[in-house]
């Protein structure tokens, strides 16, 4: 027992650093988006994202050599997931989010788009009709130039009228830092390490129950990588920068899916359980409303309402993922 409280002890030091680090990391991110040309959308999509992504990535690296395949597609998988339906469920039942991009159609596409890529090129049983689901390095020159073309049109635009105007409702105290690079780097090294810790421990933890790589994948993994995403989501909401938090939950959603799934072909082809379907599909349903949400106004809207619905499907998602084992 006092083993386990340990356990516990050094999970909640873990998610403790994820949480100053992620504070670190928004003041950057504030600080860049508004004092350069671009978007808030653009710096949540990239530099943030990037960073919020990195447990996934390194989770999953160190599962595949391991030989834990189902461990590293259902963390990046679950992670989505979670990001989603939590990350945004949480965030508008605590303000209400109005994202001011005028181009936010076009990354909840994009995104989707990328949940429908990665399952395709995971089930080539079922549409190639092959012996068996795996991915392979050539699988990931699809997902890197998927990843390519998106940057590549995102960067042609720039902040629209509307998000320089809520930029200058900002108190300048918000924006007005000098250190830029050190609180993005030194944000960033923090939120790896807080990581890190909390996904060692919940690795232990799991040891003393009989669950499924998979569960573990897409439940205990997913949501302690998830974490990075989650803090810092809501730490850029209270700092009134909607747009750097739903960049990041989507950056998040596209890197995890295109660049954590190819690192994983490092070794070579990696076979992928058919399983996981159930998850994958859910997650890029998940997506699919934020498209929908998105695509029913000139802006990205979500109110409390809307993260009830949000949070209910994710409560009803964990439940049937626990039922399955």
């Amino acid at each position: 027992m006092d083993s386990v409280l340990f356990h516990i002890f050094l999970s909640l030091s873990g998610i403790a650093l994820m949480r100053y680090g992620a504070l670190m990391l928004t003041k950057g991110a504030t600080a860049l988006s508004s004092k350069s040309n671009f978007s808030g959308v653009h710096i949540g999509l990239t530099i943030v994202a990037l960073g919020t992504s990195i447990p996934e990535i390194c989770v999953s690296t160190i599962s595949v050599y391991k030989n834990a395949e189902e461990l590293a597609f259902g963390t990046i998988i679950g992670s989505n997931t979670f990001n989603i339906v939590f990350g945004l469920g949480i965030s508008a039942f605590i303000i209400k989010v109005r994202v001011l991009s005028k181009n936010i159609w076009r990354d909840t596409i994009f995104a989707l788009g990328s949940g429908c890529l990665l399952f395709f090129l995971l089930n080539k049983k079922l549409f190639l009709n092959t012996e068996d689901n795996y991915l392979t390095p050539f699988d990931s020159f699809y997902l890197i130039g998927y990843l390519i073309t998106y940057y590549i049109i995102i960067f042609a635009s720039s902040k629209n009228k509307k998000e320089i105007y809520l930029i200058k409702k900002i108190p300048k105290g918000l924006i007005h830092h000098h250190y830029v690079a050190r609180d993005i780097i030194v944000g960033l090294l923090i939120i790896g390490a807080g990581a890190y810790i909390s996904v060692i421990e919940a690795l232990l933890l799991s040891e003393y129950t009989s669950l499924s790589a998979r569960f573990i994948g897409v439940s205990i993994m997913a949501i302690c990588t998830s974490l990075p995403e989650i803090i810092t989501t809501i730490s850029v909401m209270r700092r009134k920068r909607q747009d750097i938090a739903f960049g990041n939950i989507m950056g998040s959603y596209i890197i995890n899916y295109l660049v954590a799934s190819s690192i994983l072909t490092i070794k070579g082809p990696i076979h992928y359980d058919y399983t996981l379907n159930y998850d994958l599909t859910f997650s890029v349903l998940a997506c699919l409303l934020c498209a929908m949400l998105s695509l029913s106004s000139r802006y990205l809207k979500l109110t409390k309402v809307t993260s009830m619905f949000l949070l209910s499907l994710g409560i009803l998602y964990y439940i049937t993922t626990y039922l399955r084992g």
